[in-house]
């Protein structure tokens, strides 16, 4: 059990990681879940900086579940984006299956660092 939560914990800061850096190499893929009243860039790049700041925490023992703990709220957090995504007429993420899926894939971005977190 011991691995798989070292295994759940690196696959979330890889994650983590890479969408961090998704965040500034192509902000486009982002945009259009960030909500209309919010400043767009600032929004973008915060959430870029957050996420790499977090993955990369996970890889510092002393931060590790400290980390964790922030990407489990990170998480919850963006569920309420994934489903306004699922309810508008034209999701963000391109289909309204794409948006089902990746909403059911959000709870399971939920649950490996809290999971992950306990070890």
């Amino acid at each position: 059990m011991k691995i798989a939560k070292k295994v759940a914990g690196i696959l979330m800061a890889l994650l983590l990681i890479l969408g961090g850096v998704g965040h500034f190499l192509n902000p486009e893929a982002y945009t259009g879940f960030i909500p209309d009243f919010l400043p767009e860039q600032l929004v973008n790049w915060g959430v870029g900086f957050l996420e790499l700041a977090l993955g990369v925490g996970v890889f510092i023992p002393p931060y590790r579940k400290l980390a964790l703990r922030g990407i489990a709220l990170l998480m919850i957090a963006f569920l309420p984006i994934h489903v306004i995504d699922v309810l508008q007429e034209n999701p963000a993420i391109g289909s309204r299956t794409a948006a089902i899926v990746r909403l059911g894939v959000q709870f399971v971005f939920i649950y490996l660092p809290w999971f992950a977190r306990r070890g």
